[in-house]
């Protein structure tokens, strides 16, 4: 896949070839209008098809995939994830079709001035407090697929039973119904039961194991013998049992890079880059959003210190990193007055509760790792 460079060693998201146009491709299957272009997919694999599965690995990147799965029975495709190359703007694009610049859902710690704090966008609270204390009193204005197809097909959203019911689930899975999961075989077995007795079905499901995998260990050794386990029982208990009426999809919502330590800068409510910001930065540790009114003094600032380690960009002069499409009315005060995007291995990390550790693996760069994921099709014939 052939991607614009933005510097060196990181690139463009792709937004004609991306998470969000697949998504889009499954409005445009069930006969609804999509929102931006469809993913291009060859016609037959999309003729009389009846049922569909969206299996969503977190945390899995083209290259990775393509070296270590060999399997003829499937098409894979690369394809862009979206930025920041992070669950929480992925998943809100997949389960949207819409770009990140759009649906609002722009990183994992977002300054929302709506609610005057920033706050964990999985979480669904400001860091270090009790999970979904946000939605007590805000409400997220957001319309899923699921929702535009009502009329038309029988959606389901399967996830792990720990998140099931939780305040980011409820709002992805709004117009499905939630089952939850407690193992790759129950998940298995609740698709198939799913398939079983209802015609027209959209299944989304979700498997975070691998992206977990990778934070705590690194893209190493456990990562691919994880990621060979999946694929294997994938192929062997689910994908041999389906019909020919149903495509089966599997795709990532971003990639994952290894991060040394020795290549982690830490800041805190004390750090010197602190005289130049309003509050503390927010987006994730491969990319941060940074809030000032001492704009050039603090791009100055940063470039003369870390210029060897991150990019510094004016987000008005940048907008389409985050999409097309019409902005989010809020999309300016989350993304701040500049954007920190690192290289290489680097990663910027905030102690915001002073409980943040290390991690081997991160994500949210641009780096071609980070970028592009795997969009791999199956139909029986």
């Amino acid at each position: 896949m052939e991607l614009k460079k933005l510097d060196e060693g990181l690139f463009w998201p792709d937004y004609e070839n991306s998470i969000v146009n697949f998504s889009n491709s499954i409005l445009e299957l069930f006969d609804e209008k999509p929102l931006h272009r469809p993913f291009r997919f060859p016609k037959r694999v999309l003729e009389n098809v009846r049922k569909v599965i969206v299996m969503v690995i977190d945390g899995l990147s083209f290259e990775i995939f393509s070296d270590t799965i060999h399997d003829d029975d499937v098409q894979v495709f690369p394809c862009s994830a979206v930025f920041p190359t992070t669950t929480a703007a992925a998943l809100p694009s997949l389960y949207s079709a819409l770009t990140p610049l759009e649906h609002g859902f722009l990183g994992y710690i977002l300054y929302l001035r709506e609610v005057g704090s920033l706050v964990n966008m999985i979480e669904m609270s400001p860091p270090g407090l009790p999970r979904d204390s946000v939605l007590r009193f805000h409400d997220f204005k957001f319309t899923t697929i699921f929702q535009r197809l009502q009329s038309k097909v029988k959606s389901f959203f399967l996830i792990p039973r720990y998140l099931l019911g939780t305040g980011f689930s409820r709002i992805m899975s709004q117009g499905s119904e939630q089952i939850g999961f407690s193992s790759f075989g129950d998940m298995i077995e609740r698709t198939l039961e799913v398939l079983e007795k209802h015609d027209r079905t959209l299944v989304f499901i979700y498997w975070p194991t691998l992206d977990s995998i990778a934070h705590k260990n690194g893209v190493g050794r456990e990562y691919i013998r994880e990621l060979r386990w999946i694929y294997r029982i994938l192929k062997s208990e689910l994908l041999r049992r389906l019909k020919q009426d149903t495509l089966f999809f599997l795709v990532s919502d971003h990639g994952q890079i290894s991060t040394p330590q020795d290549n982690e800068i830490w800041w805190n409510f004390s750090s010197e880059v602190m005289r130049f910001l309003d509050r503390p930065p927010a987006g994730e540790q491969r990319m941060m959003f940074l809030y000032t009114k001492k704009k050039r003094a603090l791009i100055e600032y940063l470039k003369e210190k870390y210029g060897d380690f991150a990019v510094f960009l004016d987000p008005k002069d940048f907008v389409h990193l985050f999409g097309t499409g019409r902005k989010h009315p809020e999309f300016f005060s989350r993304v701040g007055d500049a954007v920190l995007i690192t290289r290489e291995t680097f990663s910027f990390n905030y102690r915001y509760t002073g409980k943040e550790e290390s991690l081997s693996g991160r994500h949210g760069s641009l780096s071609y790792q980070e970028l592009v994921v795997p969009l791999v099709v199956y139909r029986r014939w």
